[in-house]
């Protein structure tokens, strides 16, 4: 019973919504302001100051005030509302689309509008109808994204339950977005050819920037006081700790050979079946630098399943950025960032991964050199004053 008013509550507020969208459409033809001359709204996907959010909206808003334009960001929920999706997740996606719905509605006192991932965070609902009223609104609307989000939310699929069909579900909802802006930022050309395979547009509408960091203002790690017990670690969100797990069995027969530990930056603690000492470290932007000096050799394992295959290579840049050494998967993006054995160690399968991990527990390796060397490679290419003028020039109307 409880299940079916939810249910019936969502579907009233979805079509109440639906409902004002029209009416918003209609207005928008008569009343649409003209929006004021280098006004800059960033959509975030998520709370503020969360990795991706400071990363991707909040330092480059930054720069851009610097440069004397107006920029705002919208947020639709605060960190403590968002981590209410884990608990409930129907009046998690009530609130951020209620939220949402009126943040859009200001869009159209903005130059620039530039959303982030979706429009409507985990929510397939409405057939895109806030991104068509964003489209109504915006002169000039550009998609920002790092990671291939079809492939995380298994799409396309086709819709066949009533409810979700009632709800008008788009089981292809990333992707039929791209036909609804006019320029995107991606973080590989893997991302831009997905853009390019689903909007035939021209190559000049889509940026290749990558996640960057501001790493250059700190040194090197300083390896001339390596530890005996190399620490090995990796950070990220909680949900990606899967890919972790897919090296215990190979760190478990390191430790037969090796004393080591991991230390795991992330979110709830990383619990695995392990040979080898684990320390959880909870993250925070206000620790970050600081917990990755730490590590001694940092990992990025993933598989070969497009959603990884579209990820953006964020930890083999901060690890790199802060003079690191690293292995991770050899795919895609990670292919671009390093060249293998110069900046960081390439791994394809397991067998990649012993004999890596094992080589630089053996201390086989030049720590110093290569860690100097992926700083400088992240410099040149990955931070953001390196791709500020690229950004700049993309995204800002003349």
């Amino acid at each position: 019973m409880a299940l079916i008013s939810k249910k019936y509550f969502q579907i009233l507020l979805f079509f109440h919504l639906y409902f004002y969208f029209l009416l918003s459409k209609c207005f928008i033809l008569i009343f649409k302001p003209a929006p004021s001359k280098g006004r800059i709204l960033y959509l975030a996907a998520f709370y503020p100051h969360n990795a991706g959010s400071h990363w991707r909206v909040e330092k480059w808003a930054e720069y851009l005030r610097e440069k004397g334009y107006n920029v705002d960001i919208l947020y639709a929920l605060n960190e403590l509302a968002f981590n209410d999706y884990n608990n409930n997740p129907s009046r998690f996606l009530i609130r951020f689309l209620r939220k949402r719905f009126f943040q859009v509605l200001k869009a159209r006192h903005y130059e620039i509008v530039i959303v982030r991932r979706e429009v409507l965070l985990f929510n397939e609902y409405g057939n895109l109808f806030l991104e068509k009223l964003l489209r109504k609104l915006s002169k000039h609307l550009i998609l920002d994204f790092d990671d291939d989000l079809s492939a995380s939310k298994n799409q396309p699929r086709a819709i066949c339950l009533f409810y979700p069909r009632l709800m008008l579900a788009n089981g292809n909802s990333f992707r039929n977005s791209f036909s609804y802006y006019d320029k995107y930022i991606v973080a590989s050309s893997y991302l831009k050819a997905l853009v390019k395979e689903q909007t035939h547009i021209p190559s000049e509408n889509i940026a290749i920037i990558p996640t960057c960091v501001d790493y250059d203002k700190y040194p090197a790690k300083d390896y001339t006081k390596l530890n005996e017990t190399i620490t090995l670690g990796w950070i990220g969100g909680d949900h990606n700790y899967t890919y972790l797990h897919n090296i215990i069995t190979v760190l478990n027969e390191l430790a037969q050979k090796h004393t080591f530990r991991l230390m795991v930056i992330g979110g709830q603690p990383f619990v695995a079946d392990a040979q080898f000492p684990i320390i959880n470290k909870k993250w925070s932007l206000e620790t970050e630098v600081e917990d990755l000096y730490q590590i001694d050799v940092g990992l990025m394992p993933l598989d070969y399943s497009d959603e990884s295959k579209g990820k953006g290579g964020f930890k083999l840049i901060q690890y790199m950025g802060l003079g690191i050494v690293s292995v991770a998967q050899d795919l895609t993006i990670n292919k671009e960032i390093a060249k293998d054995g110069e900046y960081a160690f390439l791994a394809k399968d397991d067998a990649d991964w012993y004999r890596i991990v094992n080589e630089i527990l053996n201390g086989r390796i030049n720590f110093e050199e290569m860690g100097r060397k992926a700083k400088k490679r992240i410099e040149n290419s990955y931070t953001f004053n390196s791709n500020f003028d690229t950004y700049l020039t993309f995204v800002c109307v003349e």
